[in-house]
């Protein structure tokens, strides 16, 4: 059995228990198509309380031997070894009941996304929510984001309209793609999408085009007030234009990946 078919027993095994999970982690990675090796199965769960989980697991006979392990989030967050591989490697099922990234379980399996993964339905959160939960100040995770905001800029531009594809713009082979497609020709679209930008990135792509009346959006997380009138000025597609782009993208991780770290300082002082 290999590991995605392992995931989809388990999954399959954790809804029959009643516990209703949405997989994130690598193996929600791997669905989205960015080949990932990984040996843990994480799952956004429903459960009111790791005590719930607990009680359910210990009813499932394919997770009888189950050993909880150590968690640094105690009430949000709990795991599990639930064997080894053949090269000793430990198996671990990890669950987040709530994480400081991401949304209430019942907005994210609002969002979620079902597909077929190890030969079985299996739910999976959904691709932006995903980019969100990976804003961590693991160096790992931001491979991860760099590599999955070109495959939801290609989904993107193959199923919305052109609004929608470039509020949403995260990476620069997307930004290449929509200027080829001649989105960027329509005015109107460029810059409603420019005043519903939720993510610094997509804004900096669009602002070199897009009225100077549009004001800045409530964006997630911070931008430079700086980077404005530099972007503002700066020729729309220019070698000037998508270095400015970078910066922001920089600026950006550097900021979410210190709000990640002074939340587990946080935690870890309340233990």
């Amino acid at each position: 059995m290999n590991s995605e078919e392992r995931l989809a027993q388990i999954s399959r095994a954790l809804q029959d228990a009643g516990l209703t999970s949405l997989v994130m982690g690598g193996h929600a990675v791997r669905y989205y198509g960015v080949d990932r090796n990984t040996v843990d199965f994480d799952f956004f769960t429903s459960a009111p309380s790791t005590r719930d989980v607990r009680e359910r697991l210990s009813r499932i006979e394919l997770l009888a031997n189950a050993r909880e392990g150590p968690s640094w989030r105690p009430d949000d967050f709990t795991r599990f070894e639930i064997g080894r591989l053949p090269d000793g490697r430990e198996e671990w099922l990890e669950f987040w009941l709530h994480n400081h990234l991401l949304s209430s379980f019942g907005d994210l399996h609002a969002r979620s996304e079902q597909g077929s993964y190890g030969g079985q339905p299996v739910a999976f959160i959904s691709l932006p929510d995903l980019l969100r939960s990976k804003e961590t100040e693991r160096e790992s995770d931001w491979q991860d984001i760099a590599l999955l905001e070109e495959v939801q800029d290609a989904r993107n531009l193959a199923t919305h309209d052109a609004e929608t594809i470039l509020r949403s713009l995260r990476s620069r082979r997307g930004f290449e793609r929509a200027v080829t497609s001649g989105l960027f020709h329509d005015w109107d679209a460029v810059r409603n999408a420019a005043a519903q930008c939720e993510h610094a990135v997509s804004f900096a792509f669009l602002l070199p085009i897009a009225s100077d009346a549009v004001p800045t959006p409530k964006l997630r997380g911070t931008m430079d007030e700086a980077f404005l009138p530099m972007l503002r000025s700066a020729e729309f597609g220019s070698p000037r234009h998508l270095a400015l782009v970078e910066v922001v993208r920089r600026s950006y991780k550097r900021h979410a990946m210190e709000v990640d770290r002074l939340d587990k300082q946080a935690r870890l002082k309340k233990k």
